[in-house]
């Protein structure tokens, strides 16, 4: 019988660790061709004011837990700039200032769905998880201060996720809203019992720092290249966040897939890959200039997967600077995060079971 999650109830079930420990058997899965996944697709339809209707898609099976997974967003998506800073925000389109986004798993066996749920929840922790598993296979063993740049939705992910993998010592946190960012510092302190510092500067969080992480909404860079420590380990949400002088500081550079955009469907224009979206729909809006494609030089990098399963060194020795571009998200997290969560959720006896006969039918499709 189909069950239907809510984020709260994932929220309970899913831990970090355990979402983590999903991740790696999936990447693991892919490796051995037991998993398998699909390129985002992503179809603009312009409403004007730099606001677009986005439908998204993607989707990822996991052979090993006899799941697949699609991911659907619909969404209105802005672009704006505000101090030399440009911004990509979902906005609370929905009824009640609400998102929009959800989930569904099936059965590969039957073919049946077997869980939906909201996105909102499970989305933060597969990227956190993914960054995690960075950290696993890449840092220094002994690398136990985070310097964290971003104190927004994927923040709250990351900080958890690396202390999951490498117990923290300290944790130096910056984003340019001052108050934000020491709300954020004394909640987390609180929250993982370890010095969480707001400081006034990214620069100031980068250096000193044996893990650094990004986790914000710009789409331009918020870091230096010269900021970085020797032997440092460096993870973002995106690349731009970094930039091309970051990828040429790093001695190993890891990316999550090779194709580092998504399929996007353009009113007027038709299907694009291979270029950011947002210099095709609008121009003037800054971004981070980079001097060749991320699908060009992304192509030419190992994978994760090839890190997690050792056919791949994540680093050398103490002194490299390595780098893991999350470059782009794969429908295989959701399929490896959804099945945890809903095996967890089935244990506990939580959720809303929902008649199979709503969603099968005698009529050939």
């Amino acid at each position: 019988m189909p069950k239907i999650l809510s984020n709260e109830i994932i929220e309970e079930v899913l831990t970090m660790p355990a979402c983590i420990d999903a991740m790696e058997e999936a990447y693991l899965a892919w490796a051995n061709n037991q998993a398998i996944t699909r390129p985002r697709s992503d179809t603009y339809m312009p409403l004007g004011d730099s606001t677009y209707y986005v439908l998204k898609t993607m989707d990822g099976i996991l052979g090993s837990q006899g799941i697949g997974s699609i991911r659907l967003n619909s969404d209105l998506i802005k672009w704006s700039t505000k101090d030399g800073v440009t911004t990509k925000a979902k906005l609370r389109s929905a009824p009640g200032q609400r998102y929009n986004g959800m989930v569904l798993l099936f059965s590969i066996h039957t073919g049946e769905v077997r869980a939906m749920f909201p996105d909102g929840y499970i989305q933060k922790m597969r990227v956190a998880a993914t960054g995690a598993l960075s950290v696993k296979h890449m840092a220094r063993a002994d690398a136990d201060v985070l310097g964290l740049v971003g104190t927004g939705w994927q923040a709250t992910g990351a900080i958890e996720a690396v202390n999951a993998v490498r117990p923290l010592r300290q944790v130096k946190v910056f984003s340019p809203n001052g108050q934000h960012r020491r709300d954020f510092a004394q909640s987390y302190q609180k929250k993982l019992g370890i010095p969480v510092v707001a400081v006034d500067s990214a620069e100031e969080a980068v250096r000193g720092s044996s893990i650094v992480a990004t986790a914000t909404n710009s789409l331009t860079r918020v870091l230096e290249a010269e900021w970085l420590e020797p032997g440092c380990h460096i993870f973002c949400v995106k690349y731009s966040e970094l930039g091309d002088a970051v990828r040429a500081r790093a001695d190993r550079v890891i990316v999550n897939v090779h194709y580092a955009t998504p399929d996007n469907h353009i009113p007027g224009i038709g299907r694009v890959s291979g270029t950011d979206p947002i210099d095709l729909l609008e121009q003037g809006i800054q971004k981070e200039e980079l001097a060749e494609s991320e699908d060009d030089w992304a192509k030419l990098l190992p994978e994760l997967w090839e890190v997690v399963n050792g056919s791949a060194s994540g680093r050398k020795d103490d002194n490299e600077v390595t780098l893991f571009v999350n470059n782009n998200g794969i429908g295989l997290q959701f399929s490896a995060a959804g099945a945890a969560a809903l095996r967890l959720a089935e244990q506990k006896n939580l959720g809303i079971d929902i008649p199979i006969d709503w969603f099968v039918q005698t009529v050939h499709p």
